[in-house]
Formats: C-alpha cells, structure tokens, sequence
C-alpha cells in the first residue's frame, strides 16, 4: 500500500526516487516499474502510475501491532501463505472497524478523511493507550507524549512514528534487502534499518503477516 501519487506529486513529492528503493530486485529503476511495467508506457512517470511496491506506506500514525489487530489477534497467524492475514481476518480488529466504517460512509474512504475511534472492544489499543487512530500529519507526535514534563518528549516521539518502510512479508524471497529487514522513514526524518524479525513496528512477525500482501484491502486509505 502507498500514498495516492495524484494527492501528492508533484506539489509535496518532486522527486519519484524517493519511493524507489534501489536493492528492489523486480525492477530495474521506477521508469521501467512505474511507466513501462504499470503504466502507459509514454516515457514519463505519471503520479497515477505510482503503484504500492517497493514500500509500505499506511497514512495513519501507527507504532505498533496493536493498533492494527488489536490484543486479542496478536502473534495470530492468518489463512494466507506464511501465515499472512486475508481480508475477511480483519473483522473484529481495529482495521477491520475501520474498514466498515469506510464500505458503509456512502463514497469510499471517507471514514479514513480524518481521525478513527475504536470501539470499546479494542480500547486502549491506539496511540498513548488512547481509542483513537491518528492519522498522519504534522504535529501528530505531541498524541504520543507520555511525560509532558520533558521538554524532548515532542522530539523523542516524532523518532518513533513510522512513515513509510521497505515491503516486508512473511517470504524472504518478497525482502528488497536479503536475508531479511528494511530501511524505515520516521517522522522526525531519520531513516532507520531494522533487522527482522524485529522486536518493533513495522519489521516484526506480525507486521509481515499484516503487510505480506501488496494487494491489501486497505490499499488507498
């Protein structure tokens, strides 16, 4: 899953290379991904033929597992190939709440337009140990301060928002870096590699679960 190119190029993205990871094996460079593989083949990139591989890209302020599948879920393995969540798994978690909140908002995704309350069944379960998914935004990080009283809190909580992460999956083979990991754009703008399994959001066994598919059902959010 990726951002809409078309809500984003070129007025806040100038550059296309800047979701373009270059040790992504499937692809040579993004013209022949992007344009000649996906796209109209006219020589040009254009922002709609931005497709959702080599990185994963949410739109929401995500820090941990949690706030996708909710406790119950957790260390769960899906229906998939290697254990990879399918779309009908997602009833009963925090996405799949806001997944029929957007089917049943009458113009697709326009639940996903603004901040998502959980329903008491996964309270407590988003940032701070709040009920609310945020979505991504400038400022958002003040949401994640546990002591008000320190006056790095904002800094140090902007260096633990994911932005945007190489794919990763439960098949090796799917890794742009073998045997396994990937770089990991954070809020503050510090890129960080995180082997996995990792014990952290995005690179942990979950994350691949979640993120195993490009087709995801949550793909546009």
């Amino acid at each position: 899953m990726i951002f809409d190119g078309v809500a984003v190029i070129p007025e806040y993205l100038a550059d296309v290379n800047v979701v373009w990871c270059p040790s992504w094996g499937a692809q040579t460079d993004p013209m022949a991904r992007y344009d000649r593989s996906k796209g109209n083949g006219d020589g040009m990139i254009a922002p709609c033929e931005i497709t959702k591989e080599p990185y994963d890209y949410t739109g929401w302020a995500i820090i941990d597992d949690v706030n996708i599948l909710g406790a119950a879920k957790l260390g769960q393995e899906g229906s998939g190939p290697g254990g990879r969540w399918e779309e009908a798994e997602y009833q009963d978690t925090p996405w799949g709440e806001l997944g029929a909140a957007n089917a049943g908002s009458g113009a697709p995704g326009r639940a996903s337009d603004e901040d998502f309350v959980v329903s008491q069944t996964h309270a407590g379960t988003q940032a701070g140990g709040g009920n609310t998914m945020y979505r991504l935004r400038q400022g958002i990080e003040r949401f994640f301060i546990t002591d008000i009283n320190n006056p790095a809190a904002t800094a140090e909580a902007a260096s633990v928002i994911p932005v945007m992460w190489d794919h990763i999956s439960t098949s090796t083979a799917d890794f742009s870096h073998v045997p396994g990991g990937g770089n990991v754009l954070y809020m503050d703008g510090h890129v960080e590699f995180l082997r996995y399994p990792a014990e952290r959001f995005p690179m942990t066994p979950d994350s691949a679960r979640i993120f195993g598919r490009y087709d995801r059902p949550f793909d546009g959010f």
